[in-house]
């Protein structure tokens, strides 16, 4: 009788102490299973939610009104130079308050190949009978802009005065000869045979260069991108982790705490690089948006 309650008190404790195991291991298990995943998924679907701006390429805006003619000249022949014709397109601007269009020598070549073409193959457009005008001009002789356009006109006009007077009372000629955001000009005038008679023509090239809005920094959008790719690849860890822990007996022993706690690393490591990356893309996004505000004619607010 003695032996059968002693058997009867060994079976009773480890019914209980098999209870009290089942449910420390699966309490631990929960509770680790809580302690590894809640910053990760937190910060996971932050790193979903960040966007980075497209950056603003060279606009290749072209402004052409249509060619200006002068038909009642009655035949005058004026003389229209080069200097005279920017000076006086200056004193138009400042008369306005828009500050002074610098002379480009670059511009002033483009001008001159447009003058000459237009005199070789007989035509008076902003586009040639190939299908060029200045942008093509611009792109061949390597000058990079972020608005271009460009005034022509064909006639004996009395003056550089009387060219550039003209220009202004055409509607589109002078919203090219007063646009703020233009900083540079060029220029050609010259007179030749056009349709059997002899006549001047005069070309303006106005043009917003590209380095006259904030650059956006090259090297900074590298830096997101590699960082980018980092937190992929500590995601891909993370998973890999997830499943060894998930695979481990007995939970709360040596190796599951040692792989919780290097998982844990992985997290801290994981959120200060999301958090570096944050950073780095709101600079970025804040270039653009100066940039864009520049190139659309916003103004600049530093």
């Amino acid at each position: 009788m003695r032996y059968q309650n002693t058997i009867t008190g060994i079976m009773i404790i480890l019914v209980l102490a098999g209870g009290v195991f089942s449910f420390f291991y699966f309490s631990f298990d929960q509770i680790m299973k809580e302690t590894v995943g809640e910053f990760f998924s937190d910060y996971f679907a932050d790193f979903n939610r960040v966007e980075i701006d497209d950056v603003i390429e060279d606009i290749g805006e072209v402004w052409s009104p249509g060619p200006l003619v002068k038909e009642d000249d009655n035949h005058l022949s004026g003389v229209l130079t080069r200097a005279g014709i920017i000076g006086e397109t200056n004193r138009e601007r400042e008369a306005r308050n828009v500050a002074p269009l610098s002379e480009n020598q670059k511009l002033n070549g483009i001008a001159k190949i447009k003058l000459n073409d237009m005199f070789e193959n007989q035509y008076f457009a902003h586009i040639s009978p190939l299908g060029v005008g200045v942008a093509d001009i611009a792109k061949d002789t390597t000058y990079e802009y972020l608005l271009i356009g460009d005034n022509l006109a064909m006639g004996n006009y009395r003056d550089d005065s009387d060219i550039v007077n003209a220009w202004m009372m055409s509607p589109g000629h002078r919203r090219n000869i007063l646009e703020e955001r233009y900083g540079e000009i060029g220029v050609a005038a010259g007179k030749g045979n056009y349709e059997g008679r002899e006549i001047w023509m005069a070309v303006q090239v106005f043009a917003m260069p590209s380095d006259a809005c904030p650059e956006v920094d090259a090297n900074l959008k590298r830096e997101i991108e590699r960082k980018k790719a980092r937190a992929e690849e500590l995601l891909s860890e993370r998973d890999a982790l997830q499943r060894e822990i998930d695979a481990i007996r007995p939970r709360g022993g040596e190796e599951h705490i040692a792989k919780v706690s290097e998982y844990n690393k992985l997290v801290e490591t994981y959120n200060n690089l999301i958090k570096s990356l944050d950073t780095l893309i709101e600079e970025y996004n804040q270039q653009i948006e100066l940039r864009r505000r520049c190139v659309v004619g916003e103004g600049l607010t530093i």
